[in-house]
């Protein structure tokens, strides 16, 4: 396969859900841990929130479907907001645009490269705004919008990265890579390679530094600060999943719709499958409860010993990652196009309508305001005014 062909909508993942989702609508079918280093005391700095990608933030969401405001870019947004410390929110959009946006609803600032951006931005201790593109291309980007230095994979990056307390960034590739940069300069300090494509995998960092990341080669890597590989676990399928850091265990889903909690010396705890496939990743909320999204529409709550807590059903599939607030409410957007908002019991607590599929998980920050993107091109603020 030309390289070329990799770096598009079409081949990222969630777009052959995508295409099953519109063949049978045409059809007519249808354990916590500390935070550390990249995490913000007021923002939302990284995906999930924090280096564990727990997706645990300690703030209030919404308490209703209260719409702030929504901005319309120019292309479709798949990649997940995130918010710096002074509230300034940012997100990357199919038309290739890094958009900077003040808590108003007003776009400060515009970052242009050539290709798609599908993954969500990192803002690192620096208050840098990183981020990769289809293109392969790495940016660090200051936060007044001008580039600090770009580096070239060997293919697209839809991983989402972070950045560790030595400034190190960390990310995955299509060409089957975990990259190690240095902050400062963008300069490589090394790459551990994988038997397959790093595809939306994101890395997520330990207490120790350990490196955690799926690859499509069916395996599950830790990686040591330096590179060197620690252990691999072998999971029954591909893994788009990204790994979820808890207390004792390392929890990680792979394509089949399979869950593991992994041992932090790599055997396996347990195993729940969901009985579908699922293209989410797990959140870990503070009573080690695990959520979830499957591809039949299901948020699931896992419990953390394996069992099946319980089960909400929204109208398509889930392919965003839950995110869980203070009070243990998880907020997730579905592909039928609603912002859920879901109580611990797996009672609905709220939903909001936007209409159009929501491939963006919901980041939220301390003044309780939920940011999500749409493939409607627009990106959504819902809190108090």
């Amino acid at each position: 396969m030309k390289m070329k062909h990799l770096f598009s909508r079409r081949n990222h993942p969630v777009f052959y859900l995508a295409s099953a989702v519109i063949a049978l609508v045409v059809a007519g079918t249808f354990f916590f841990s500390p935070i550390y280093a990249q995490d913000a005391t007021s923002g939302f700095p990284v995906h999930r929130y924090n280096l564990q990608r727990t997706g645990q933030v300690p703030y209030t969401g919404p308490t209703d479907d209260n719409l702030k405001w929504a901005i319309s870019g120019a292309g479709e947004i798949w990649s997940s907001p995130v918010v710096g410390q002074d509230g300034t929110i940012y997100v990357g959009v199919t038309d290739g645009n890094l958009l900077a946006v003040n808590p108003k609803g007003k776009v400060a600032w515009a970052f242009k490269i050539a290709e798609e951006i599908f993954g969500a931005p990192a803002i690192g201790p620096d208050n840098m705004v990183y981020f990769g593109s289809a293109d392969g291309r790495f940016y660090a980007v200051k936060p007044d919008g001008k580039l600090k230095w770009k580096f070239q994979a060997k293919d697209a990056i839809h991983s989402s990265p972070c950045v560790d307390s030595k400034g190190i960034v960390y990310f995955g590739s299509y060409d089957g890579k975990l990259y190690a940069l240095r902050s400062s300069d963008g300069k490589i300090q090394w790459g551990y390679q994988t038997d397959g494509p790093i595809m939306t995998s994101s890395p997520a960092i330990g207490a120790d530094g350990t490196v955690y990341i799926g690859s499509w080669d069916k395996h599950l890597y830790a990686v040591s600060p330096g590179g060197a590989r620690k252990w691999m676990f072998e999971t029954e399928n591909k893994v788009d999943s990204t790994p979820a850091i808890g207390d004792d265990v390392v929890c990680i889903s792979d394509v089949n719709g399979k869950i593991y909690a992994v041992n932090m010396d790599g055997t396996l705890k347990w195993g729940f499958d969901l009985g579908c496939r699922s293209h989410s990743s797990p959140a870990l909320a503070k009573d080690g409860t695990i959520y979830i999204g499957t591809q039949d529409g299901d948020l699931c709550a896992i419990k953390k010993d394996g069992g099946l807590k319980w089960k909400f059903k929204t109208g398509k599939s889930i392919t965003a990652v839950p995110t869980v607030d203070a009070n243990g409410v998880v907020y997730v957007g579905s592909w039928d196009g609603k912002v859920y908002a879901v109580n611990s019991d797996g009672s609905l607590k709220w939903s909001a309508t936007i209409g159009e599929s929501l491939l963006s998980s919901p980041a939220i920050d301390a003044k309780g305001t939920l940011y999500i993107g749409c493939v409607d091109w627009r990106l959504y603020a819902f809190g108090q005014k």
